[in-house]
């Protein structure tokens, strides 16, 4: 069964599963947000970290499709959103 954790998330590299649980700190989006930028939508759902380096943002490639939610997907790879590590929670499996 596969649960959500809290861990050390700086140890965040490559391949690691998450899940988001919040966007840029917040858990809804602003009332001025269009409707395309809108990545709220995204919380609670899993992704794979795909680039992890020295700052505090990671590149995820989320399991959900960004273009069947209406999100603009502004990277060359699909379903992928630079997330601040904050708004992230390892997938753990016990």
């Amino acid at each position: 069964m596969a649960t959500i954790c809290d861990a050390d998330l700086h140890h965040l590299k490559p391949g690691k599963r998450v899940v988001l649980k919040s966007f840029n700190g917040c858990l809804i989006a602003p009332h001025d947000v269009k409707p395309e930028e809108n990545y709220w939508q995204l919380i609670g759902c899993k992704a794979v970290v795909e680039v992890a380096n020295d700052t505090d943002r990671v590149l995820v490639k989320f399991e959900r499709d960004l273009s069947s939610l209406s999100l603009v997907n502004h990277n060359e790879l699909p379903n992928t959103l630079w997330v601040l590590i904050s708004d992230l929670k390892f997938v753990c499996r016990y």
